[in-house]
């Protein structure tokens, strides 16, 4: 990036008029004393203040705004954690003769070898977490510094800074890897809430069809949700009330003498099996056979001490 395109000698001709400028180039006239004249904004020396003058030298300057682009990761104060910077700056030329004056034309240049270390050495007194701060940071810089001042002197303004910064591609993967657990054991959670919820529900169906002695409606719903078998089975070792509610319907299938006795046999045997913690004496049933018998005590179909 150069403002100064080109530098020639001045001839003096009656017949031949200085070139004009226009609005995105400017000429900046030298005569042996240092005395610079600019022309610009399609201005045109005339050949009465070029012999004047004295002029012998002009100078094309470039006053077309030019974006100086700097996009790099750099170390941040966190260790191992990277920004990732995109800096666009926007300057031009506003005094072309300061610029030929101060011998600035090669501006661009300066700010590509210098920027670099200036943003790196910044970078590292800024956490990671701190990205916006540090764009900010970055802003001010080119807003007060003492830069801004020397662009100044030279004919140069900073038009505009535009800053983006955020973490390197790394980091960025990094955080996308923790966001991805931490939603999945949201998810999980969430889930884990509606199976609690499902199994409570269906246990409460259990519960209410074992204390009618519907035991086939039991077994069905046990089989659909071992959660809630298992929440079955705390609340019969902790509730009195409901395992000696489903002892009664226990004692009530024994028996019933309307029953086929391997029927009963089966309903109890799938009973066990779906509730292993129900006090069913499978041996005690063949009593059954005894049809003519009185009506057993429920401790003498059930498992005793339960």
């Amino acid at each position: 990036m150069q403002f100064i395109e080109d530098v020639k000698d001045v001839k003096f001709s009656f017949l031949e008029k200085p070139p004009a400028s226009s609005m995105t180039y400017a000429f900046v006239y030298v005569n042996n004393h240092n005395e610079y004249y600019a022309v610009k904004n399609g201005e045109r020396l005339s050949r009465s203040e070029l012999r004047i003058g004295k002029y012998n030298r002009v100078y094309t300057v470039n006053m077309q705004q030019q974006t100086i682009t700097y996009k790099e990761e750099v170390p941040s104060a966190t260790r191992g954690r990277r920004f990732s910077v995109n800096l666009f700056i926007d300057i031009a030329v506003e005094h072309p003769e300061r610029l030929v004056q101060q011998n600035a034309g090669e501006i661009g240049n300066i700010f590509n070898n210098n920027l670099p270390f200036w943003v790196e050495s910044e970078a590292r007194f800024f956490p990671i977490e701190e990205d916006l701060s540090f764009a900010r940071h970055i802003e001010e810089f080119f807003q007060t510094s003492r830069l801004v001042k020397v662009l100044r002197e030279a004919g140069i303004v900073v038009r505009n800074v535009r800053v983006l910064i955020r973490q390197g591609i790394r980091d960025q993967r990094h955080d996308e890897a923790i966001a991805d657990l931490d939603r999945n054991a949201e998810l999980s959670a969430y889930q884990e809430a509606l199976d609690l919820e499902e199994a409570r529900r269906i246990s409460a169906s259990i519960k209410e069809a074992l204390q009618a002695g519907d035991f086939i409606t039991a077994g069905k719903l046990g089989e659909k949700n071992e959660m809630a078998k298992r929440l079955v089975e705390s609340e019969f070792s902790q509730n009195q009330a409901f395992k000696y509610e489903v002892n009664k319907q226990l004692l009530n299938l024994i028996n019933d003498h309307t029953i086929d006795q391997f029927e009963a046999e089966q309903r109890l045997a799938k009973l066990k099996k779906l509730f292993p913690y129900l006090p069913v004496n499978l041996e005690n049933i063949n009593r059954k056979k005894q049809i003519a018998g009185p009506r057993r005590e429920l401790s003498s179909y059930l498992y005793k001490g339960d």
